[in-house]
């Protein structure tokens, strides 16, 4: 009788851990798809806002909602597979970054809502039909930037007292980035700064027109928003520190990255917003009837580190109204 018992209670035991063993946590019912289409984004700010904005909101990744990050590393060819990956992964919703990315999302996925984070003016780029009523399946958060412009250029100006002349780099086969180089262009000769632009069409003509920079006084590179050459930005920017030049970008990730300063919208911020209407979506909602937000919080990110290897001296006024300073 004992030992009955006994092998009942470990038949038991057996079933108990067997069946332990082979739970698996629910799938969760939520899935949302984010879309870019640079090499260096997939722990930006920008994603690190979405996902904080998100639990926020009560969605616990793994647990009500899974989020799967897709990148093109660079390589624009790659985001429309990308984009049909999500599609046959029935995501309920995809953001993106950027124009080419929300583009192509819009193109390959017509029916999934998709909220984009953008820095420029989605209205005039064809996103969407305005920004109170954006029509389709598209609404997000956008920054503007090109109306930054001018005080980037300024700052970097106060930054370095003998700029006379920033280099512009862009792809030329963009039609926003033509538009935001010629408004640099008449926003640095209001300034008295000469302007040098560097067209450009693929990655191997961007990296052999970096790498024939020469070292000079006087110069400073100036980022404007651009997909293309964001795929390279780390290497961009390695190649203006080693020929100490000064460098002014539109977002505080190159600044973490060596650049020397940013001035322009809080990505993070950007993030917790288009958490906010992601949420409204998946709730029911439908993006053609949300109104695309403007960006709320711009920063001023000083990069101490790289002034004092390029030996600049940040005046004190600039500091002191820098958002960050990394030292």
């Amino acid at each position: 009788m004992k030992t009955m018992v006994m092998f009942l209670l470990a038949a038991t035991l057996f079933l108990l851990v067997l069946s332990c063993n082979g739970a698996q946590e629910p799938t969760p019912e939520l899935h949302v798809g984010i879309l870019i289409p640079e090499k260096t984004r997939t722990e930006s700010n920008v994603i690190k806002g979405l996902k904080k904005g998100l639990k926020e909101l009560g969605y616990i990744e793994g647990k009500n909602i899974l989020i799967s990050v897709l990148s093109a590393e660079g390589n624009r060819g790659a985001l429309e597979s990308m984009a049909r990956k999500f599609v046959s992964r029935k995501v309920n919703l995809i953001v993106t970054t950027g124009t080419r990315a929300t583009k192509v999302a819009e193109a390959s996925a017509s029916e999934i809502p998709i909220v984009f984070i953008h820095p420029a003016n989605p209205e005039v780029l064809g996103l969407v039909k305005s920004m109170t009523r954006p029509g389709g399946n598209v609404t997000g958060v956008a920054a503007l930037s090109l109306q930054m412009t001018g005080k980037r250029l300024e700052i970097i100006k106060e930054i370095v007292p003998k700029l006379r002349q920033v280099l512009i780099y862009y792809d030329a086969n963009n039609r926003y980035s033509r538009k935001n180089f010629a408004f640099a262009q008449k926003a640095a000769e209001k300034l008295g700064l000469e302007v040098a632009d560097h067209p450009i069409k693929s990655v191997d003509e961007l990296m052999d027109t970096i790498g024939s920079i020469q070292k000079s006084q006087g110069k400073a590179l100036f980022h404007i928003p651009d997909d293309l050459v964001e795929s390279r930005i780390d290497s961009i920017f390695e190649t203006a520190r080693k020929k100490r030049l000064p460098t002014m970008s539109y977002e505080e990730l190159w600044v973490t990255k060596g650049g020397l300063a940013s001035y322009g919208p809080s990505y993070f911020q950007m993030g917790r917003q288009a958490a906010g209407l992601v949420d409204k979506i998946l709730k029911g909602q439908r993006p053609q009837d949300l109104p695309v937000e403007r960006a709320i919080k711009f920063d001023l990110t000083i990069n101490f580190r790289a002034a004092s290897i390029m030996g600049l001296t940040i005046p004190p006024a600039v500091l002191k109204r820098a958002d960050m300073v990394i030292r």
